[in-house]
């Protein structure tokens, strides 16, 4: 009896486990995106009533019930969206948007480093008055819209590390590194 009851705990844990595991890979076949997970982090799951425009990655984190809460983690997130807005038509402007947008303009330099391959990225850092640290990381990809402006590529990205004082350096280390296996390449219509 007391080898079956450690035998069905075990169970339990491995079950509860394999529940908590991150999906190792993440794909968004309308933009394009394509990016291993970091072990560090756990995917929240997309409302199915929802356009899946990218995705929330919780960090220290295996509560999912974190993912529906506005303020208070440590996350990373994915934006893209279709490029046809004067504000956001080049880097600088998207950035700048960003920055109005999320902190009334006051953005700071972003750590070195935050890069993705094969596209031209632009950064900044907000510093929120609530202690929060915000990283914003905009590129843009995807064929050009004739009809919006042939010498602008089509999707913008958004990527954005939210985090705190106390876990900054391990969370940018973390950033840095999903960034570094982006991988992005939009249909082309």
């Amino acid at each position: 009896m007391k080898i079956l009851q450690t035998l069905l705990g075990l169970l339990i844990v491995c079950s509860s486990a394999l529940a908590a595991a991150p999906d190792s890979v993440y794909h968004n076949k309308e933009y394009g995106i394509s990016v291993r997970l970091p072990s560090a982090a756990v995917l929240c799951p997309v409302p199915s009533d929802q356009a899946e425009h990218g995705a929330a990655l919780l960090l220290g984190t295996h509560d999912l019930s974190l993912c529906t809460t506005s303020s208070g983690k440590r996350w990373i997130s994915i934006f893209a969206g279709y490029n046809a807005a004067e504000v956001s038509k080049t880097l600088p402007t998207l950035l700048s948007w960003q920055c109005s947008h999320e902190s009334s303009g006051a953005c700071g330099p972003a750590p070195a480093g935050l890069r993705i391959s094969g596209l031209r990225t632009e950064a900044a850092r907000i510093n929120h008055q609530d202690g929060s640290i915000e990283i914003i990381v905009v590129a843009q990809a995807g064929k050009p819209d004739p009809d919006f402006d042939a010498s602008v590529p089509s999707i913008n990205y958004t990527f954005t590390l939210t985090t705190k004082a106390s876990y900054l350096d391990e969370d940018v280390s973390v950033f840095r590194a999903f960034l570094s296996a982006m991988r992005i390449s939009p249909r082309m219509h």
